[in-house]
């Protein structure tokens, strides 16, 4: 029903090494200072910890099927979930650097959280905001009870002889990270801050990584032929941008996450090059206007299968 092509992985995993600046994002770049904290803030390596939790959700559903992502105005510009994410962070830091320790977030009044996430009118668009304000205080009440913070959590990780596995494993017991099985934002979490330039975490052992399935990821993987399915009723339900069970979730996930594990594997690219590719040309490829392929860097090799949708299904793990 769900399956990988492993010849259309070949011919994505010989191009992709030949397109121009493919290479991670730093987090720390030409949106310095609005989206993310420059170089050195004190308050960086908490922020990011606590923005990561929170990427997911960043679309609304009525009647069962999917509306449209969540847009709104802040600073005056129209941000998307991410981005909008990213900007309250960064505007938290700069009020002030130690907004995100856990032991003040797990001190913050119910109030003081929603206004976390204003938008210029005043109002958290949020879509997912109980799962939100849940997340939050159970991460900031987890690093409390073990008496323990991100930095140290990091400290412990580069003096091991596999950092990055050691920070991936050590994620999987907090709030935030530790519900989703495939690890998505832990390896979001885990790029950002091994490719600061602080290089928070000084990864030694590559081969520790794991792909980071989103569901951009996900509408590329099935739009691209990465990913294809073979039942009807199933591409019908996604075309139709339906809701689908958590197996039906759990199966194309996987299978992309295991189209992306081979595509690392063959191209010699990293998880984080091949994630800030994808992550880059959903503008491309977006989920509510149609796509523009002949400007797509994939487009000659592309099986612009444009119709399908990524699985829509609530949850925090993306």
């Amino acid at each position: 029903m769900i399956q990988i092509d492993e010849n259309q992985i070949d011919r994505f995993a010989e191009l992709l090494p030949t397109l121009p600046s493919l290479k991670p994002f730093d987090f720390c770049g030409a949106d310095e200072g609005v989206l993310f904290p420059p170089k050195a803030h004190p308050g960086a390596l908490n922020a990011f910890f606590f923005n990561a939790a929170h990427q997911f959700g960043f679309w609304f559903l009525q009647d069962n099927h999917y509306t449209r992502p969540m847009i709104t105005q802040a600073g005056g510009v129209y941000r998307k979930g991410s981005d909008f994410l990213f900007y309250c962070t960064q505007r938290a830091l700069k009020s002030d650097p130690d907004f995100f320790r856990p032991e003040r977030l797990a001190a913050l009044r119910p109030r003081e959280i929603d206004r976390l996430f204003h938008d210029d009118h005043r109002r958290n668009p949020l879509p997912m905001w109980p799962e939100h304000k849940r997340i939050l205080y159970e991460y900031a009440d987890w690093f409390v009870e073990q008496a323990t913070t991100p930095d140290l959590l990091v400290a412990k990780a580069n003096h091991t002889r596999k950092p990055l596995k050691f920070f991936l494993d050590a994620l999987r017991e907090i709030p935030g990270y530790r519900e989703d099985p495939l690890q998505k934002k832990s390896m979001l979490l885990a790029v950002i801050l091994e490719n600061r330039p602080e290089r928070f975490l000084r990864v030694s052992d590559p081969e520790s990584a794991v792909p980071i399935i989103d569901y951009h990821l996900q509408r590329s993987a099935l739009r691209t032929g990465l990913v294809t399915l073979t039942d009807e009723k199933l591409r019908s339900r996604l075309v139709a941008r339906a809701c689908v069970d958590k197996e039906t979730e759990n199966a194309i996930r996987r299978a992309t996450y295991q189209a992306m594990e081979k595509l690392v594997a063959k191209s010699g690219l990293s998880v984080a090059a091949i994630d800030y590719f994808f992550f880059t040309n959903r503008t491309r490829c977006p989920e509510m206007t149609e796509p523009a392929c002949a400007s797509c860097p994939v487009n000659a090799i592309c099986k612009q299968d444009t119709p399908l949708f990524q699985p829509v299904f609530r949850t925090t793990h993306y």
